[in-house]
Protein backbone atom coordinates (compact mmCIF):
# COMPACT_ATOMS: atom_id res chain seq x y z
CA UNK A 1 0.00 0.00 0.00
CA UNK A 2 1.23 3.60 -0.90
CA UNK A 3 0.38 6.23 1.00
CA UNK A 4 1.36 9.76 0.11
CA UNK A 5 0.72 12.54 2.27
CA UNK A 6 0.19 16.34 0.93
CA UNK A 7 1.66 18.74 3.51
CA UNK A 8 4.25 18.35 5.70
CA UNK A 9 3.15 20.71 8.81
CA UNK A 10 2.26 19.51 11.64
CA UNK A 11 -1.02 17.28 10.34
CA UNK A 12 1.51 15.83 7.77
CA UNK A 13 3.86 15.04 9.90
CA UNK A 14 1.08 13.40 12.93
CA UNK A 15 -0.33 11.72 10.35
CA UNK A 16 2.43 10.34 9.10
CA UNK A 17 3.68 9.25 12.81
CA UNK A 18 0.52 7.63 13.65
CA UNK A 19 0.36 5.58 10.69
CA UNK A 20 3.63 4.07 11.57
CA UNK A 21 2.81 3.75 15.18
CA UNK A 22 -0.02 2.08 14.27
CA UNK A 23 2.14 -0.88 12.67
CA UNK A 24 1.81 0.53 8.82
CA UNK A 25 4.39 -1.15 6.81
CA UNK A 26 4.10 0.17 3.11
CA UNK A 27 5.46 2.81 1.12
CA UNK A 28 4.68 6.41 3.27
CA UNK A 29 5.51 9.89 1.00
CA UNK A 30 4.63 12.93 2.87
CA UNK A 31 5.38 15.79 0.26
CA UNK A 32 6.25 19.58 1.84
CA UNK A 33 6.44 22.68 -0.82
CA UNK A 34 8.88 24.20 2.13
CA UNK A 35 12.23 23.41 1.82
CA UNK A 36 12.53 23.42 5.55
CA UNK A 37 12.51 20.11 7.89
CA UNK A 38 9.11 20.47 9.25
CA UNK A 39 8.64 22.44 12.15
CA UNK A 40 6.37 23.66 14.86
CA UNK A 41 4.21 27.15 13.90
CA UNK A 42 3.01 28.53 16.98
CA UNK A 43 6.16 29.74 18.12
CA UNK A 44 6.66 31.83 15.00
CA UNK A 45 4.60 34.79 16.66
CA UNK A 46 6.64 34.46 19.74
CA UNK A 47 10.01 33.18 20.57
CA UNK A 48 11.26 32.90 17.20
CA UNK A 49 10.05 36.08 16.37
CA UNK A 50 11.86 37.50 19.78
CA UNK A 51 14.63 36.09 18.79
CA UNK A 52 14.76 34.11 22.00
CA UNK A 53 15.15 30.06 20.46
CA UNK A 54 14.49 28.47 17.23
CA UNK A 55 11.57 26.31 16.03
CA UNK A 56 11.51 23.18 17.36
CA UNK A 57 11.73 20.25 14.53
CA UNK A 58 8.51 17.83 14.00
CA UNK A 59 10.87 14.74 13.05
CA UNK A 60 13.43 13.29 14.30
CA UNK A 61 16.82 12.69 12.40
CA UNK A 62 16.85 8.89 12.27
CA UNK A 63 12.79 8.90 10.46
CA UNK A 64 11.61 6.77 8.40
CA UNK A 65 9.34 8.83 6.46
CA UNK A 66 10.68 9.08 2.66
CA UNK A 67 9.99 13.19 3.18
CA UNK A 68 10.40 15.08 0.19
CA UNK A 69 10.87 18.52 0.36
CA UNK A 70 10.21 21.79 -1.89
CA UNK A 71 8.07 19.89 -3.88
CA UNK A 72 4.86 21.31 -5.17
CA UNK A 73 1.84 19.70 -5.71
CA UNK A 74 0.22 21.05 -8.77
CA UNK A 75 -3.02 19.43 -9.81
CA UNK A 76 -5.10 15.60 -8.54
CA UNK A 77 -6.44 12.85 -10.92
CA UNK A 78 -8.85 11.16 -8.64
CA UNK A 79 -9.58 8.67 -11.43
CA UNK A 80 -5.95 7.99 -12.14
CA UNK A 81 -5.43 8.21 -8.26
CA UNK A 82 -2.39 10.70 -8.76
CA UNK A 83 -0.85 13.78 -7.42
CA UNK A 84 0.56 15.93 -10.18
CA UNK A 85 3.52 17.99 -8.82
CA UNK A 86 6.35 19.99 -10.09
CA UNK A 87 8.34 17.13 -9.95
CA UNK A 88 6.90 14.76 -11.53
CA UNK A 89 3.62 12.20 -10.64
CA UNK A 90 2.86 10.75 -7.06
CA UNK A 91 0.60 7.84 -7.46
CA UNK A 92 -1.60 6.60 -4.46
CA UNK A 93 -3.22 4.30 -2.84
CA UNK A 94 -4.31 6.49 -0.30
CA UNK A 95 -3.78 10.26 -0.02
CA UNK A 96 -4.05 12.71 2.44
CA UNK A 97 -4.41 16.50 2.27
CA UNK A 98 -2.68 18.41 4.51
CA UNK A 99 -1.79 21.48 2.86
CA UNK A 100 -2.94 23.56 5.59
CA UNK A 101 -4.05 27.39 4.61
CA UNK A 102 -2.14 30.39 3.10
CA UNK A 103 -2.34 33.91 4.24
CA UNK A 104 -4.90 36.38 3.21
CA UNK A 105 -3.72 39.47 1.88
CA UNK A 106 -4.44 43.27 0.90
CA UNK A 107 -4.79 44.12 -2.52
CA UNK A 108 -1.09 44.86 -3.94
CA UNK A 109 0.37 42.57 -1.04
CA UNK A 110 1.91 45.95 0.43
CA UNK A 111 3.15 44.13 3.43
CA UNK A 112 4.59 41.25 5.22
CA UNK A 113 2.78 38.31 6.16
CA UNK A 114 3.67 35.57 8.75
CA UNK A 115 3.18 31.95 8.17
CA UNK A 116 6.26 30.38 7.33
CA UNK A 117 9.96 30.34 9.43
CA UNK A 118 10.97 32.11 6.59
CA UNK A 119 8.54 34.89 6.78
CA UNK A 120 8.93 35.11 10.64
CA UNK A 121 12.71 35.50 10.47
CA UNK A 122 12.22 38.29 7.91
CA UNK A 123 9.86 40.13 10.36
CA UNK A 124 12.75 39.40 13.00
CA UNK A 125 14.87 41.21 11.34
CA UNK A 126 12.63 44.26 10.45
CA UNK A 127 11.73 44.79 14.04
CA UNK A 128 14.63 46.54 15.52
CA UNK A 129 13.93 49.20 18.71
CA UNK A 130 11.71 52.06 17.67
CA UNK A 131 10.40 50.35 14.75
CA UNK A 132 6.93 51.66 13.87
CA UNK A 133 4.90 48.51 12.87
CA UNK A 134 1.28 48.51 11.85
CA UNK A 135 -0.68 45.28 11.86
CA UNK A 136 -3.43 44.91 9.95
CA UNK A 137 -5.58 42.51 11.67
CA UNK A 138 -5.86 41.91 15.78
CA UNK A 139 -6.61 38.13 16.22
CA UNK A 140 -4.56 35.80 17.27
CA UNK A 141 -1.47 36.27 15.45
CA UNK A 142 -1.67 40.19 15.31
CA UNK A 143 -2.04 40.07 18.85
CA UNK A 144 0.53 37.80 19.17
CA UNK A 145 3.01 39.97 16.74
CA UNK A 146 1.98 42.91 18.84
CA UNK A 147 2.87 42.04 21.88
CA UNK A 148 6.48 40.37 20.36
CA UNK A 149 7.27 43.87 19.00
CA UNK A 150 6.18 45.45 22.12
CA UNK A 151 8.67 43.29 23.58
CA UNK A 152 11.40 44.43 21.01
CA UNK A 153 10.82 48.52 21.79
CA UNK A 154 8.84 48.52 19.14
CA UNK A 155 5.43 50.94 18.49
CA UNK A 156 2.61 49.16 17.79
CA UNK A 157 -0.92 50.19 16.26
CA UNK A 158 -3.09 47.30 15.65
CA UNK A 159 -5.81 48.15 13.21
CA UNK A 160 -8.77 45.66 12.50
CA UNK A 161 -12.55 46.80 11.42
CA UNK A 162 -14.00 44.51 14.15
CA UNK A 163 -14.90 46.23 17.61
CA UNK A 164 -12.74 43.85 19.86
CA UNK A 165 -9.29 41.92 19.39
CA UNK A 166 -9.71 38.49 18.78
CA UNK A 167 -13.29 38.39 18.22
CA UNK A 168 -14.03 35.59 16.68
CA UNK A 169 -12.56 33.24 19.77
CA UNK A 170 -12.74 35.80 22.41
CA UNK A 171 -16.25 37.12 21.91
CA UNK A 172 -17.26 40.44 22.37
CA UNK A 173 -16.65 40.82 26.24
CA UNK A 174 -13.52 39.20 26.69
CA UNK A 175 -12.00 40.14 23.59
CA UNK A 176 -12.46 43.95 25.30
CA UNK A 177 -10.33 42.71 27.98
CA UNK A 178 -7.87 41.73 25.67
CA UNK A 179 -7.85 45.61 23.84
CA UNK A 180 -7.00 46.40 27.37
CA UNK A 181 -3.87 44.39 28.02
CA UNK A 182 -2.50 45.81 24.84
CA UNK A 183 -3.54 49.60 25.44
CA UNK A 184 -2.02 48.96 29.52
CA UNK A 185 0.93 47.85 27.36
CA UNK A 186 1.25 50.69 24.97
CA UNK A 187 -0.25 49.78 21.71
CA UNK A 188 -2.57 52.07 20.00
CA UNK A 189 -5.64 50.31 18.88
CA UNK A 190 -7.65 51.29 15.63
CA UNK A 191 -10.98 49.19 16.13
CA UNK A 192 -14.41 49.37 14.09
CA UNK A 193 -12.15 50.85 11.32
CA UNK A 194 -11.07 49.45 8.33
CA UNK A 195 -8.00 50.14 5.80
CA UNK A 196 -8.79 52.60 2.98
CA UNK A 197 -5.06 52.47 1.46
CA UNK A 198 -1.41 51.73 1.47
CA UNK A 199 0.79 54.61 0.46
CA UNK A 200 4.78 54.81 0.98
CA UNK A 201 5.03 54.34 4.62
CA UNK A 202 1.81 55.45 5.45
CA UNK A 203 -1.61 53.15 5.89
CA UNK A 204 -4.48 55.39 5.82
CA UNK A 205 -7.67 54.47 7.61
CA UNK A 206 -11.69 54.62 6.32
CA UNK A 207 -12.32 57.21 9.33
CA UNK A 208 -9.28 59.46 7.47
CA UNK A 209 -6.53 58.61 10.00
CA UNK A 210 -2.65 58.01 9.22
CA UNK A 211 -0.73 55.77 10.13
CA UNK A 212 2.76 56.60 9.21
CA UNK A 213 4.96 53.05 9.35
CA UNK A 214 8.20 51.28 8.89
CA UNK A 215 6.86 47.69 8.76
CA UNK A 216 3.05 46.98 8.11
CA UNK A 217 2.57 43.65 8.99
CA UNK A 218 -0.94 41.61 7.24
CA UNK A 219 -2.56 39.69 9.62
CA UNK A 220 -6.06 38.63 8.21
CA UNK A 221 -6.19 35.76 8.69
CA UNK A 222 -5.92 32.45 6.30
CA UNK A 223 -7.51 30.60 3.37
CA UNK A 224 -7.58 27.00 3.05
CA UNK A 225 -5.07 26.08 0.20
CA UNK A 226 -6.87 24.65 -2.10
CA UNK A 227 -6.12 25.83 -5.52
CA UNK A 228 -4.17 23.03 -6.51
CA UNK A 229 -7.23 20.74 -6.09
CA UNK A 230 -8.55 22.55 -9.29
CA UNK A 231 -10.66 21.07 -11.65
CA UNK A 232 -10.36 17.35 -9.50
CA UNK A 233 -13.55 17.46 -8.97
CA UNK A 234 -13.16 17.20 -4.63
CA UNK A 235 -15.51 18.80 -2.68
CA UNK A 236 -14.28 22.00 -1.27
CA UNK A 237 -16.46 25.16 0.15
CA UNK A 238 -14.28 27.14 2.52
CA UNK A 239 -12.06 24.09 3.27
CA UNK A 240 -11.81 20.25 1.81
CA UNK A 241 -15.16 18.83 2.82
CA UNK A 242 -14.91 15.68 5.01
CA UNK A 243 -17.67 13.52 7.25
CA UNK A 244 -16.68 13.33 11.01
CA UNK A 245 -13.86 10.91 10.63
CA UNK A 246 -11.88 13.00 7.97
CA UNK A 247 -13.30 10.82 4.65
CA UNK A 248 -13.92 12.84 1.54
CA UNK A 249 -16.63 11.47 -0.48
CA UNK A 250 -13.63 10.43 -2.71
CA UNK A 251 -12.85 6.88 -2.26
CA UNK A 252 -9.17 6.77 -0.55
CA UNK A 253 -8.93 10.37 0.11
CA UNK A 254 -8.72 11.99 3.78
CA UNK A 255 -8.44 15.33 4.67
CA UNK A 256 -7.04 17.14 8.05
CA UNK A 257 -5.93 20.39 9.51
CA UNK A 258 -6.60 24.04 8.88
CA UNK A 259 -7.10 22.97 5.04
CA UNK A 260 -10.11 20.41 6.01
CA UNK A 261 -13.79 21.39 7.26
CA UNK A 262 -14.94 17.95 9.78
CA UNK A 263 -18.42 17.46 9.64
CA UNK A 264 -19.28 21.25 8.38
CA UNK A 265 -16.51 22.89 11.13
CA UNK A 266 -13.32 24.04 9.78
CA UNK A 267 -11.05 24.51 12.85
CA UNK A 268 -7.55 26.40 12.76
CA UNK A 269 -5.96 25.02 16.21
CA UNK A 270 -2.51 23.14 16.84
CA UNK A 271 -4.64 20.39 19.01
CA UNK A 272 -6.93 19.83 16.66
CA UNK A 273 -4.31 19.07 14.01
CA UNK A 274 -3.27 16.65 16.15
CA UNK A 275 -6.42 15.11 17.20
CA UNK A 276 -7.16 14.56 13.87
CA UNK A 277 -3.74 12.70 12.43
CA UNK A 278 -4.75 9.83 14.85
CA UNK A 279 -8.65 10.14 13.57
CA UNK A 280 -7.35 9.57 9.65
CA UNK A 281 -4.75 7.34 10.20
CA UNK A 282 -6.85 4.93 11.59
CA UNK A 283 -9.35 5.66 8.19
CA UNK A 284 -6.33 4.90 6.29
CA UNK A 285 -5.72 1.33 8.07
CA UNK A 286 -9.40 0.46 7.41
CA UNK A 287 -10.80 1.98 11.28
CA UNK A 288 -13.33 4.36 11.63
CA UNK A 289 -12.59 6.17 14.43
CA UNK A 290 -14.91 9.62 14.55
CA UNK A 291 -13.31 12.45 16.24
CA UNK A 292 -14.56 13.01 20.35
CA UNK A 293 -12.41 15.69 21.27
CA UNK A 294 -13.32 19.70 22.86
CA UNK A 295 -11.28 22.25 20.03
CA UNK A 296 -8.61 23.90 22.09
CA UNK A 297 -6.21 26.60 21.87
CA UNK A 298 -3.68 29.46 23.53
CA UNK A 299 -1.89 32.32 23.28
CA UNK A 300 0.52 34.31 24.68
CA UNK A 301 0.40 37.72 25.23
CA UNK A 302 2.74 39.49 27.05
CA UNK A 303 2.44 37.80 30.81
CA UNK A 304 -0.29 36.32 30.08
CA UNK A 305 -1.40 33.07 28.64
CA UNK A 306 -4.79 32.58 27.10
CA UNK A 307 -5.99 28.94 26.87
CA UNK A 308 -9.74 28.17 25.26
CA UNK A 309 -12.22 24.94 25.11
CA UNK A 310 -14.90 24.87 22.72
CA UNK A 311 -16.19 26.98 20.14
CA UNK A 312 -17.28 30.64 20.58
CA UNK A 313 -20.30 32.29 19.01
CA UNK A 314 -20.86 36.40 19.49
CA UNK A 315 -23.91 36.29 20.83
CA UNK A 316 -22.89 33.99 23.83
CA UNK A 317 -23.84 33.94 27.43
CA UNK A 318 -20.52 35.28 29.24
CA UNK A 319 -19.44 34.82 33.06
CA UNK A 320 -16.27 35.18 34.21
CA UNK A 321 -15.48 33.57 37.46
CA UNK A 322 -12.10 33.92 39.87
CA UNK A 323 -10.79 30.24 40.88
CA UNK A 324 -8.10 28.33 42.08
CA UNK A 325 -5.42 29.45 44.77
CA UNK A 326 -3.76 31.36 42.66
CA UNK A 327 -7.04 33.52 41.90
CA UNK A 328 -7.02 33.43 38.14
CA UNK A 329 -9.98 34.55 35.99
CA UNK A 330 -11.80 32.25 33.79
CA UNK A 331 -14.63 33.36 31.37
CA UNK A 332 -17.50 30.85 30.65
CA UNK A 333 -19.57 30.48 27.60
CA UNK A 334 -23.16 29.47 27.40
CA UNK A 335 -25.96 28.82 25.33
CA UNK A 336 -29.37 28.19 26.85
CA UNK A 337 -28.02 27.56 30.08
CA UNK A 338 -25.39 24.84 28.79
CA UNK A 339 -21.73 25.37 28.72
CA UNK A 340 -20.40 25.97 25.56
CA UNK A 341 -16.85 27.23 25.78
CA UNK A 342 -14.63 28.09 28.26
CA UNK A 343 -11.46 30.59 28.56
CA UNK A 344 -9.14 31.18 30.92
CA UNK A 345 -6.46 33.67 32.02
CA UNK A 346 -3.40 31.98 33.09
CA UNK A 347 -5.63 29.21 34.35
CA UNK A 348 -4.44 26.15 33.18
CA UNK A 349 -5.71 24.30 35.83
CA UNK A 350 -9.17 25.53 35.74
CA UNK A 351 -8.94 25.28 32.16
CA UNK A 352 -7.90 21.53 32.00
CA UNK A 353 -10.49 20.55 34.75
CA UNK A 354 -13.52 21.97 32.91
CA UNK A 355 -12.44 20.37 29.40
CA UNK A 356 -15.48 17.07 30.31
CA UNK A 357 -17.64 20.24 31.48
CA UNK A 358 -17.65 21.61 27.73
CA UNK A 359 -18.06 18.50 26.09
CA UNK A 360 -20.89 17.13 27.95
CA UNK A 361 -22.25 20.63 27.97
CA UNK A 362 -23.25 20.67 31.43
CA UNK A 363 -25.86 23.33 32.66
CA UNK A 364 -23.72 26.31 33.90
CA UNK A 365 -25.21 26.24 37.23
CA UNK A 366 -23.45 22.90 37.75
CA UNK A 367 -20.36 24.67 36.33
CA UNK A 368 -20.22 27.25 39.10
CA UNK A 369 -21.09 24.74 41.93
CA UNK A 370 -18.06 23.10 41.05
CA UNK A 371 -15.92 25.85 41.02
CA UNK A 372 -16.90 27.25 44.46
Amino acid sequence: MRVVIVGSGLGGVETARALQERGFDGELVVLGEETESPYDRPPLSKHVLRGEREPFRLLPADHRIDLRLGVRATGLDVDRRVVTTDQGDEPYDALVLATGASPRRLPGRPGLVLRTLADSLALREALVEGTRLVVVGAGLIGCEVGASARALGCEVALVDALPVPCMRVLGPVVGERVADLHRDHGVVLHLGVGLASVGQGEAVLTNGTRLPFDVLLEALGAAPTVEWLGSSGMPVDDGVLCDAAGRTDVPGIWALGDVARWDGVRVEHWTSAVDQAAVVAAGVLGTVEPLDTVPYWWSEQYDLRLQGLGLVHPDDDVQVVTTGTRRRDVALYSREGLLSAVVGFSASAAVTRLRQAVADRLPLEQVLASLG
